[in-house]
């Protein structure tokens, strides 16, 4: 399964993401994701980051 990120609705690497909110909360972020697309693959996955950020998953 591809996991593909969003910041602020343009793509962008997990790298990047990763040194914006550090590893342990991406790490948290993506097993609630995965979580609830397991439950229904429709449910769009977005967390607000604070400030003005705004991370989308989407799993494909």
């Amino acid at each position: 399964m591809k996991t593909t990120f969003y910041l602020n609705g343009k793509k962008t690497t997990k790298k990047a993401v990763t040194e914006l909110i550090g590893a342990e909360r991406l790490k948290r972020y993506i097993e609630e994701a995965k979580e609830t697309f397991f439950e229904d693959p429709l449910t769009q996955n977005s967390f607000w980051l604070g400030g003005k950020n705004m991370l989308t998953i989407e799993f494909n």
